[in-house]
């Protein structure tokens, strides 16, 4: 998408580091709040992004957190909002370093 612009590829970049932060923190927020529509709104704004980078680990995380909401509701989910934390501070890593 962005080759042999390096401009644009940094810029994309970034774009990305800053979508995957902002899902971090309203989806522990709608977490620890109990909130489903936060947690729908989080799922919602990232999807393309996620979808359009393949970023599939992520992506699966967070079908499995709606699965876990939908059959379950709240309780138990302190191993999917670490296993969601580690996910997206990976990312959030491995982005820094190419920004």
């Amino acid at each position: 998408m962005a080759e042999g612009d390096l401009e644009f590829q940094s810029e994309l970049i970034r774009a990305i580091y800053t979508s995957i932060q902002d899902l971090k923190n309203k989806y522990v927020e709608g977490l620890t709040s109990h909130n489903e529509l936060i947690l729908q709104q989080a799922r919602h704004k990232i999807k393309p992004t996620l979808s359009l980078f393949e970023l599939k680990k992520l992506k699966a995380i967070l079908q499995e957190g709606k699965d876990i909401v939908s059959s379950t509701g709240f309780d138990g989910l302190e191993q999917h909002q670490a296993q969601f934390e580690k996910a997206a501070d990976d990312l959030l890593k491995d982005l820094d370093e190419v920004i």
